[in-house]
């Protein structure tokens, strides 16, 4: 499989068998007898009169094409690989295709219309074998042509071959489905008609050579030169004299008109039929057998009415069941004449199984496009057409061409500088006439100037650069270039990026640093040093703050405090420290005091009386809610405690007391109260 955009040529794809009816024998002897022989009919079939359209991936030139197409040969593209080597037209060499492109000129043959198969071909000739359709289309075309026009043997094999593509590559695999295309090639390049400056239509047909090989031309013996203005022949040109149409000659009217003695004789190569001559016409009626030179031919007169256009109308306009038979007779209107019935040379007739026309319009040579280049360059003055010569194929003057139309827009307006005369929308709406020159035109201009200093002067909007010219308009080249410029910098992302970066770092500490120095003009206090660098507000206050702070402290901050200082007296702590401790737990430090001198302070302290107090003020809710409350607390405080306490007695902590000579206390009432309360409870469960 070839690689993505390259594709492999193949010279041929001969098929193991041909077109046609087969029979396939077969004999079977057993012991005892024979049996009957087999005979089977096979039938290879293969597109003999009629190419189905499913065939045919492209065509080039495409069909009804209008251009220039003088570079390159016409050709088909055929899907099957093996379809021009299915039938055989040289039993000696099956590598001879069978299928060949050929293209003629309006007035060189005839495309004729659905005609039976059996009169496709040149009388005399006849094909064998099945066909594939019943009626079909052929090519009329005199002898001369097919010497001038048609291949030689020799080059058949050289026009057709197999092309390997990639099918992933869409473009050459054009919709195939196994990557080989065969390529059926023209030998015949189209040419523009450069002496009367017209288009040429020419139709592409694609034939069957089968039992006419002997009719192509002979290889030629000589060195060819290539003429593009070669005289081929154009019977168009005896309907044209006889002022008949193909219709009507073959309808049997508009022949009978007679022709004076100094009529010019009709381009025709070979002698006229007799039934085109009416009787009693000069005999110097008859064309020449040899081809006129260019200069004594009569000019044709040209259409300019695009055979495109014409079948796009007639498909548009046509009713759907006879839309298709009309874009084909649009087609095939050039090429209706009956040579036949024109010329006494031998005329062949081949098979064509697709045809499709198109227009040379114009000289596609890299030579001729150069030649009708315009160099001319914005602010050059237009040449007067009426005083500059002609090109070598300009339209002709008449015809059916539509009449010139107003230009679009009015003259250009150039100066001697290069400036062009421009309409101008100004912002307020107002519609100018301005002033613009591109930056390419080849005029001599003043440039600015740089200043003293060296540098030039910048602008920072595009209106900075607007000037007035002194016929009064504005010239706005200079504007129009930094508006271009601008817009073509803010397409960048990058520059972007380095403009917010900009506007952040330098600018915005550019601006920081001259609006400081705008505030602290106004702080007479400060008085900021004009030489530092400071880059921010902030800081540079807090930094004169900080050097006005150690330079006057009193002023800036407090007075000084000093290190140590007693601090203010307390009050309270004149009577003593023993006196306020006893008075916050309610004993009598006199009586503590005598007891110490005998037992000690601790043993004072524990055997100090504290004041307990009552109930008074409480009534009996109170108190029980409280005493709860007590309880709550209490068994909270001591539920490990309790736990492990013997379930009987007073407690542990009543025994130590007890074991100590110690009296019980409210506590141990409570711890004795909140341990039955535990028992109680683990009885009920």
């Amino acid at each position: 499989m070839p690689q993505p955009g390259f594709f492999v040529l193949h010279s041929s794809a001969v098929p193991p068998l041909e077109a046609g009816d087969y029979t396939l024998t077969g004999n079977q002897t057993l012991t005892g007898g024979a049996t009957q022989p087999y005979e089977g009919h096979v039938r290879v079939t293969s597109p003999r009169f009629r190419m189905p359209p499913d065939q045919i991936l492209s065509t080039y030139p495409p069909a009804n094409a209008e251009g220039s197409f003088e570079t390159r040969l016409p050709q088909v593209v055929l899907k099957r690989r093996t379809l021009p080597w299915e039938r055989v037209s040289d039993a000696a060499n099956r590598a001879v295709p069978w299928l060949a492109l050929v293209v003629i000129a309006e007035g060189e043959g005839q495309i004729s219309g659905e005609t039976p198969v059996k009169d496709c071909v040149t009388p005399g000739v006849t094909l064998n074998g099945p066909n594939d359709v019943a009626t079909g289309f052929y090519l009329s075309v005199s002898e001369t042509v097919v010497n001038k026009v048609f291949p030689t043997h020799d080059d058949l094999a050289l026009l057709t071959h197999v092309r390997e593509v990639d099918l992933s590559d869409t473009e050459l695999a054009m919709g195939d489905d196994d990557g080989f295309l065969a390529i059926v090639m023209a030998n015949r390049l189209p040419q523009y008609d450069r002496i009367n400056c017209v288009p040429v239509r020419y139709m592409a047909c694609l034939i069957n050579l089968e039992g006419q090989l002997d009719a192509l031309p002979k290889p030629l013996e000589f060195t060819f030169t290539f003429d593009a203005m070669a005289y081929v022949q154009d019977v168009r040109t005896f309907a044209a004299a006889a002022n008949t149409s193909a219709d009507k000659y073959v309808m049997g009217s508009g022949l009978n008109v007679a022709l004076s003695p100094g009529a010019p004789n009709p381009q025709v190569v070979g002698p006229i039929h007799p039934k085109a001559s009416q009787a009693g016409a000069p005999a110097t009626f008859a064309a020449p057998a040899v081809t006129p030179p260019i200069a004594e031919r009569a000019p044709v007169s040209a259409s300019w009415s695009t055979t495109q256009t014409k079948v796009a109308n007639i498909a548009a306009s046509s009713a759907p069941a006879e839309a298709g038979r009309l874009v084909r007779d649009a087609m095939t209107a050039g090429f209706r004449f009956p040579v036949d019935k024109i010329v006494l040379e031998k005329v062949y007739r081949f098979p064509v199984l697709a045809h499709w026309s198109f227009t040379c319009t114009g000289a596609g040579s890299f030579e001729t496009l150069l030649q009708g280049l315009d160099v001319g360059l914005l602010g050059t003055l237009p040449a007067d057409p009426a005083t500059q010569p002609k090109p070598d194929c300009a339209p002709p003057p008449k015809g059916d061409a539509p009449p010139p139309t107003d230009p679009p827009r009015p003259a250009a307006e150039v100066t001697d500088t290069g400036h062009v005369g421009l309409h101008h929308l100004t912002r307020r709406g107002d519609s100018l006439r301005a002033w613009y020159r591109g930056p390419l035109t080849l005029h001599v201009t003043e440039r600015s100037q740089p200043d003293a200093d060296g540098h030039l002067p910048l602008a920072n909007v595009s209106d900075q650069l607007r000037r007035v010219t002194p016929d009064g308009r504005e010239d706005l080249s200079l504007a129009g270039a930094f508006e271009i410029g601008r817009l073509l910098a803010l397409s960048q992302p990058s520059v972007v990026s380095a403009l917010m970066r900009w506007r952040q770092e330098q600018f915005g500490a550019e601006r920081a640093r001259q609006l400081a120095a705008k505030t602290l003009e106004k702080l007479s206090a400060l008085k900021p040093d004009p030489a530092a660098s400071i880059h921010d507000l902030g800081q540079l206050v807090g930094k004169q703050v900080v050097l006005m702070a150690a330079q006057s402290p009193e002023k800036m901050l407090a007075v000084n405090r000093p290190l140590v200082d007693p601090g203010r007296p307390l009050e309270y702590l004149t009577s003593g420290m023993e006196q306020i401790i006893a008075d916050g737990f309610g004993f009598s430090l006199p009586a503590v005091q005598r007891g110490a001198g005998s037992v000690g302070i601790t043993a004072a302290l524990s055997q100090a009386s504290v004041p307990k107090s009552d109930s008074v003020g409480f009534d009996s809710n109170a108190a029980a809610q409280l005493k709860d409350a007590l309880s709550s607390a209490v068994e909270m405080v001591t539920a490990g405690a309790v736990q492990r306490t013997p379930p009987t007695g007073g407690g542990l902590r009543a025994a130590e007391r007890t074991e100590a000579g110690e009296e019980r206390d409210a506590l141990d009432d409570l711890l004795d109260q909140a341990a039955e309360k535990q028992q109680r409870g683990k009885e009920r469960k």
